[in-house]
Order: C-alpha cells, then sequence, then structure tokens
C-alpha cells in the first residue's frame, strides 16, 4: 500500500508539471514583428578633443611600490 501511494504520487507529480509546462508554451504562436536594421556607424577618423587635458598633461608618476624594513635593537628572550 506504501508503495502504491508513492508511486501514485510520483505519477500526479509528472503529469502537473507536465500540464504547467504546456501551459507556459502555449502562447498565440504569433512570431513578433521583426527588427529594424540598426544604423550604419562609420569609423572614420575622429576630431582632436576641444578641451586641452587639465594640468598640462605632464603629471608625475606614482611611485609603484615601497618597501621598509625596521630592526628592532632591544631584542629580549622568553626563555
Amino acid at each position: 500500500m506504501k508503495l502504491a501511494k508513492h508511486i501514485l504520487f510520483a505519477l500526479i507529480m509528472v503529469v502537473g508539471l507536465s500540464v504547467a509546462t504546456m501551459a507556459q508554451k502555449g502562447g498565440d504562436g504569433q512570431k513578433p514583428p521583426p527588427k529594424e536594421k540598426p544604423p550604419v556607424i562609420d569609423p572614420g577618423k575622429k576630431p582632436p578633443p576641444q578641451n586641452p587635458p587639465k594640468g598640462g598633461g605632464d603629471k608625475p608618476k606614482k611611485p609603484g611600490f615601497a618597501f621598509f624594513v625596521r630592526l628592532d635593537e632591544n631584542v629580549s628572550d622568553v626563555a
């Protein structure tokens, strides 16, 4: 009896999920209207920028990496 309940439950779940997926696929069957063609962009020469960069464009470079080691001369023994 317990096996029959499990088989019946599985069958009902399969049928229920099948009906749910078929309902989602239903639709009108109409195709969406075609999209219009995108505009063609000519990759020609770009005009130079009107405003020069602020500060003259000559920025000093930042240092890439700094490494610092500090040695402590007061060494104490733990033992």
